[in-house]
């Protein structure tokens, strides 16, 4: 018998095809008005904030996959209090993609693409001779976070760019981070040794404004800062006032606190910031990758296996 499973964000064709030829969907566009929601038993979520309003409408509810590694937009004790299983998607291809995101902006930054794009658009051509640019080759490549997309991230500027790596994280003894290839450090000591910075930790109680105006203000005047994780690491204020006044010399960011930001974001007005929508991970290769696994995720529960991502292992018997 099939069963009904609630996609609420789009995810790639592949994964949506797999679950749709054996069960029940709910897509996005039907949402949560379809009589068929206290039926579910299954949710696949990307991005969207999960009310604990809606899993309580949903008495069979077995297990919520999340489209990635992130899921601070699930209630997980509350799930967990219902006996709900929450598993998520990382790894593989998202791994790469979203290093590879994280590279590109500071790329981005370092070689102002942004600025170097209006000088040619905007027939300022000459400018060109007042343009300095900054290098990733050779350049002090410091990780606040050191698990798959940082090490990921590591690689590609260490092998790549011939950059030294060095990471923070509190959750890994500094033996773990040696064996990595990376030198451990703790976070005042990183902000101020690195040229550019990248951000790779959940969003937790701990890291909301992990990055304040003191911590930007340990970071030389040429040094970059670069977020693909969460939105609220970084105090954005904060950011934009170290940027306005070239206390730090650029940022890329892909997340923000509140998405979309508003109309009024105090980043959007800044030359040396380079934004993006949160699509560091958005390729073709990790999207698929990611909705096959949704599918993987939910083939395992309903065969009564554990999932190898299970968040919440204590809702097992």
């Amino acid at each position: 018998m099939p069963e009904t499973v609630y996609i609420l964000d789009p995810i790639h064709p592949a994964g949506a095809e797999r679950i749709a030829a054996a069960h029940d969907v709910i897509t996005p566009q039907q949402g949560a008005s379809d009589p068929r929601i206290p039926d579910t038993t299954f949710i696949v979520i990307r991005t969207t904030e999960l009310p604990e309003a809606l899993i309580a409408r949903m008495p069979r509810l077995k297990a919520i996959v999340k489209h990635g590694a992130g899921v601070d937009n699930i209630p997980i004790p509350f799930a967990t209090g219902r006996g709900v299983m929450v598993a998520n998607t990382p790894g593989g291809n998202n791994s790469t993609a979203v290093a590879e995101g994280a590279v590109t902006l500071m790329l981005a930054v370092l070689r102002r693409v942004r600025e170097m794009d209006a000088v040619v658009r905007e027939d300022r051509w000459d400018e060109r001779w007042k343009t300095r640019l900054s290098d990733l080759t050779g350049a002090k490549v410091g990780l606040i976070g050191f698990g798959r997309i940082a090490r990921c991230t590591a690689r590609i500027c260490g092998a790549g760019f011939g950059a030294e790596i060095a990471a923070y994280d509190p959750m890994l003894s500094d033996e773990d981070i040696r064996a990595a290839g990376a030198t451990p450090m703790k976070l005042e000591e990183l902000l101020g040794w690195a040229d550019a910075i990248s951000i790779h930790v959940p969003l937790t109680e701990s890291t909301r404004n992990l990055i304040g105006a003191r911590e930007l203000g340990l970071m030389h005047s040429g040094a970059v800062i670069v977020n693909t994780s969460r939105g609220g690491i970084i105090d954005e204020p904060a950011l934009a006032e170290a940027l306005r006044a070239e206390r730090i010399g650029g940022a890329g960011i892909d997340v923000f606190e509140h998405e979309p930001p508003p109309a009024d974001h105090p980043l959007f007005a800044l030359p040396n910031a380079v934004l993006s929508p949160h699509v560091a991970g958005v390729t073709e290769a990790s999207m698929k990758g990611m909705a096959l696994a949704c599918a993987e995720v939910i083939d395992t529960v309903l065969a009564g296996e554990r999932p190898a991502t299970l968040l919440n292992p204590e809702v097992l018997p």
